[in-house]
């Protein structure tokens, strides 16, 4: 029977995962389940007799804007499965890209764009940012023009008013010496005893904005959705959720609601300025179990001897109440601190270009922090990838994608999703293929990938593979498919070659944590006491 169960395991393409902010970001992934359902002769399940209307669809994407082409998972593809990875040609008009629109490629293909994967820039937003920002630098400069002329006028204006006066101070000081001068009585005023009362400087004056008025400015300003979560309505969403790594829980961004201002954000009611007020991320799920362990995980990452680099846990509820009747205590509720965009949105802006110098440091010492505390608490991330982790700086994004040497650093990187964390010498609740060790890859296709006993050369792995990513500017298996990923791991003649890491030291660091044998891997305290980090002439950095 076990045979029997093992060979009905199939692949199950799971959805991204945190800024705005991040959370369980990635892409998709590989669930180990067991299914009841007929198998293809091709190897898949029986889908639909025929296709849905409309084109095929694609969700979880990402726009890679040095190649223009959409890549994500495709649902309703005449000759593609539904699950599979794609990548488009290169698409007719970027700014139009946006969830839930139909773009058209330049080679005339048709696709329409469901959710966009967590941490990742949608060009159709960004374009409208830089239309705004535009319009915002054009008015400031005109009404610095119209203060400036508005200025040069009052000063013209006082001047002339200063000549009139002194001309009439030169006239009547001319009459007084003509004319004889009469003695004035002299007058003492005695001084007081007493201090002068310093003047009283005057109040601040605060706007009063009606509350309905401040509602819809607020509506306007963070995109919200009108729903609320948690006690007394604590949590404002906003935007359109995401869906997590789990399937069941959606992710959301969220704002602390104003406990004197039903329905606005806490700091926005004062100065109605957005830039004060941040966003929070909120995974909101009807599976209690798994978010639960998730929740336990951050604890136990973030209390032990080695705390990491991770997002900052808000809070964690169950049956949490809400205004929208499909969610009111029938979810959990998960609040983290939220990221703007994640490591690989970042590599995507650079259009190819690494991450180098300081910045490419900073990453892969947050990385290798984070793996110190799982590792530390007796935990297997399991799930290590540049989705994964995000930068929680709000105003550098432009400079980090323009400096070129990493000069300025990359000191925000945090790193997120703790639900597929398993106890070492436990087996995976899913993996991703790109991230996943070639001995894991064997068992997967063998039938016992359930199976499978979890040590830390496992994340190790995923740690070379990801620091690879950060440092050639694209990832080691880069547009093949999750099947074809495997399929190479499971080569008896597989080697990893690392010879497109420019850094000489780096490269050898990867090199190990890429070793096929996973007894040849170093630990998490060799990867942080390689001479990398001890010497590559940035300066010292503190574990």
């Amino acid at each position: 029977m076990k045979a029997l169960r093992r060979s009905a395991l199939l692949l199950a393409v799971a959805a991204t995962s945190l800024p705005h902010s991040s959370t369980s970001f990635a892409p998709p992934r590989i669930v180990l389940v067991t299914s009841r359902h007929t198998a293809s002769p091709g190897g898949g399940s029986r889908g639909p007799s025929a296709l849905s209307a409309g084109p095929p669809v694609i969700s979880n994407w990402r726009y890679d804007s040095s190649r223009g082409t959409v890549s994500g998972t495709v649902a309703n593809h005449p000759t593609i499965r539904d699950g599979d990875r794609i990548t488009t040609s290169p698409v007719r008009n970027p700014d139009g890209i946006d969830e839930n629109l139909v773009v058209q490629t330049k080679s005339g293909s048709r696709y329409k764009l469901s959710n966009v994967a967590i941490g990742s820039l949608v060009p159709a937003v960004e374009a409208r940012r830089a239309k705004e920002k535009a319009r915002k630098e054009e008015a400031a400069r005109a009404e610095a023009a119209k203060k400036a002329k508005a200025q040069a006028a009052a000063a013209e204006k006082k001047a002339k008013a200063e000549a009139a006066a002194a001309k009439k101070a030169a006239a009547a000081a001319a009459s007084e010496k003509s004319a004889p001068k009469a003695a004035a009585p002299k007058v003492v005023v005695p001084k007081s005893p007493f201090p002068k009362a310093a003047a009283k400087a005057p109040a601040p004056v605060t706007i009063q904005v009606p509350l309905a008025q401040l509602q819809k400015l607020a509506k306007s300003a963070f995109s919200l959705t009108g729903t609320t979560v948690g006690l007394d309505g604590k949590y404002l969403l906003a935007g359109r959720p995401q869906q997590s790594s789990g399937r069941a829980a959606k992710i959301w961004t969220a704002y602390i609601a104003d406990p004197d201002n039903p329905g606005v954000p806490d700091g926005f009611a004062d100065s109605q300025d957005a830039s004060n007020v941040k966003p929070i991320t909120v995974k909101l799920s009807p599976d209690i179990e798994r978010l639960r362990l998730e929740n336990t995980n951050y604890d136990k990452v973030q209390s032990g001897l080695f705390s990491g680099r991770f997002v900052r846990k808000v809070e964690y509820a169950v049956g949490v109440p809400s205004t929208d009747r499909a969610l009111n205590g029938r979810v959990s509720l998960l609040a983290i601190e939220s990221g703007k965009y994640d490591l690989k949105a970042l590599l995507a802006a650079r259009k190819g270009r690494p991450l180098m110098g300081r910045a490419l440091r900073d990453a892969a010492a947050s990385a290798g922090q984070c793996i110190q505390a799982v590792h530390s608490s007796g935990l297997v991330w399991t799930d290590l990838k540049t989705e994964n982790f995000v930068v929680v700086k709000y105003d550098n994004f432009n400079r980090e994608v323009e400096d070129a040497n990493g000069s300025m650093g990359l000191p925000g990187v945090k790193g997120i999703d703790l639900e597929s964390v398993v106890v070492r010498g436990g087996n995976p609740i899913d993996y991703s293929p790109e991230a996943c060790p070639p001995e894991f890859a064997i068992a997967f296709m063998g039938g016992y990938g359930e199976d499978f006993v979890l040590g830390y050369s496992y994340d190790m792995w995923s740690l070379g593979m990801m620091m690879y990513e950060l440092s050639t500017g694209k990832a080691y298996f880069d547009k093949k498919s999750p099947s074809a990923v495997t399929k190479l791991l499971c080569q008896k003649d597989f080697e990893v070659d690392v010879s497109e890491v420019p850094d000489e030291k780096l490269r050898d660091l990867i090199g190990k944590c890429l070793s096929v044998d996973p007894r040849k891997r170093p630990d998490i305290t060799g990867f942080l006491l390689h001479p990398y980090f001890i010497t590559t002439g940035i300066g010292p950095i503190s574990f």
